[in-house]
């Protein structure tokens, strides 16, 4: 498992909405923390439960939030330059998250570079001339 500690905030209900999908495909590590800026939350407010989580933490911790530019992405870069250790992503997808878990990264860069790396990747479009002559049952039945 992962050593790096991961912190997913975004607007609303974002960060509990990625945690309750992950639940349903695997087990969450118990280094990972989800931080939802909630409907009329300040960013001096979010700033303080991010500080309380990353402060439960030893170690380097990877902040993963939903948009570039957004009051979770700022509020985590703010964050970033006056803490050690933090790194912060923005683009926080499902998959890139998922595909992670059972990876392990000794450092918080390496982490960071994989995960947009593996969102880049998983943002496609479906191209049906890509499908071999498979039966619409089979096509359906690879899903998760």
């Amino acid at each position: 498992m992962n050593e790096i500690n991961l912190i997913v905030t975004g607007h609303g209900t974002f960060a509990t909405g990625i945690e309750g999908a992950l639940n349903l495909l695997v087990k969450v590590p118990d280094n990972w923390k989800f931080v939802d800026f909630s409907t009329g939350m300040s960013d001096e407010q979010l700033k303080e439960k991010l500080e309380k989580t990353v402060d439960t933490f030893n170690g380097e911790t990877l902040l993963f939030t939903d948009l570039v530019g957004g009051t979770p992405y700022k509020v985590a870069a703010t964050l970033s330059t006056e803490k050690t250790g933090l790194a912060v992503v923005s683009g926080c997808n499902l998959g890139s998250l998922l595909e992670t878990i059972f990876k392990s990264y000794s450092d918080v860069n390496a982490f960071a570079k994989d995960l947009i790396d593996i969102s880049k990747q998983g943002t496609q479009i479906f191209d049906i001339s890509n499908i071999k002559t498979k039966s619409s049952t089979d096509i359906c039945s690879d899903g998760i």
